[in-house]
């Protein structure tokens, strides 16, 4: 046993961080699970039963988002599939150069005069976002819809899900900030009213202690 003993050796760091895991569950489990504790008051039931159902409702909230989710994605996915079919992809000629300089406050990007085809035939004049600098003839890609017009880029099926994944994590996030801020006010209340009971008994233990 007492090789044993020598071998082992002091505990290291993983030793030590599994220790203080141990003890941050364990005040996680006391802070949950009250009702045994002889020493507790009816504000830490009511605090602890209001982070076990908080908990509980950001865990179920989770296929609720889902499904937000999945049917923001089908709705995105078919706004692709019309744009798919309604806009074109087009070449813009710059008919002019692009400024040069830059002061403060001014964006990288112009609008510089540019000439492209309609997806139906002619030409069409207007202008074009562009780098500074361009130069004369430089064709820049454009998307058109059906009159010829410049309009943003179609959305893509992985667009579509960004989109999806964005509304799904914003709307949990948002259920469990709610459930946060109102845990937290209603803890602040608590607070008070503890301190509030112990300024009490305070002054009537000094009350007490006066008339001995």
């Amino acid at each position: 046993m007492l090789n044993r003993r020598l071998t082992m050796g002091p505990p290291g760091e993983g030793g030590r961080s599994l220790v203080a895991s141990s003890g941050r569950t364990a005040r996680l489990w006391r802070r949950l699970f009250v009702g045994r504790n002889p020493l507790s008051r009816p504000g830490d039931r009511l605090e602890a039963r209001l982070l076990v159902s908080f908990l509980l409702l950001a865990l179920f909230a989770i296929p609720v988002v889902a499904s937000l989710g999945s049917e923001t994605y089908a709705s995105r996915l078919a706004v692709a599939e019309q744009e798919a079919e309604s806009k074109h992809r087009a070449t813009a000629v710059l008919l002019a150069d692009a400024p040069v300089s830059m002061t403060t406050g001014e964006m990288e990007n112009v609008r510089v005069l540019a000439r492209w085809e309609r997806p139906g035939g002619g030409e069409q004049v207007g202008e074009v976002s562009t780098y500074r600098g361009t130069t004369r003839g430089t064709e820049i890609p454009v998307w058109l819809d059906d009159d010829g017009e410049l309009t943003s880029p179609p959305i893509t099926r992985a667009g579509a899900a960004t989109d999806a994944v964005s509304v799904a994590i914003s709307a949990w996030l948002g259920v469990v900030a709610l459930c946060g801020l109102v845990f937290l006010a209603v803890r602040g209340v608590l607070s008070r009213l503890r301190a509030a009971q112990w300024a009490r008994e305070w002054a009537r233990v000094e009350r007490e202690w006066s008339r001995r």
